[in-house]
């Protein structure tokens, strides 16, 4: 019987381990999945809104999306990131809900709800996950 909980011991210990992230750990999987959200609502974003307009200081909406390892309130607690910068911000939110002057054509709610847009996020965080994991083994 001994020999039965000795195994069952060291499995929930490497359960522990493998499932027992710090905050660096958490941040490196979440920044993964917020890369890939980036990359996906830049592409929409110039799809539906990318224009000739040449501004050279604040330049194009589609240029202007951040991806952070932090929160919003720029606390490194494991959670990443993802939007328009200060500038930008309004007018993408006022593009993608509508407003009395503008159509709403929802380009971000389409990229945060795509299912083929979650699959490639979790996939991205699972693919770091399983390196940290690595790691932690060798």
């Amino acid at each position: 019987m001994a020999g039965l909980d000795d195994a069952l011991s060291e499995f929930m210990r490497e359960v522990k381990a493998q499932t027992n992230l710090n905050i660096k750990e958490t941040q490196q999987i979440t920044k993964a999945g917020a890369d890939v959200y980036k990359e996906q609502l830049e592409k929409a974003t110039r799809e539906k809104h990318y224009s000739n307009h040449n501004d050279k200081v604040w330049g194009h909406m589609a240029d202007s999306i951040v991806s952070q390892d932090k929160d919003i309130d720029g606390d490194k607690n494991g959670v990443s990131t993802v939007g328009f910068d200060s500038y930008h911000a309004e007018n993408a939110r006022r593009l993608n809900d509508g407003t009395k002057k503008y159509k709403a054509d929802h380009f971000i709610t389409n990229v945060q709800d795509s299912k083929e847009v979650q699959d490639k996020i979790l996939q991205a965080e699972h693919d770091e996950y399983q390196r940290i994991l690595k790691g932690k083994e060798g």
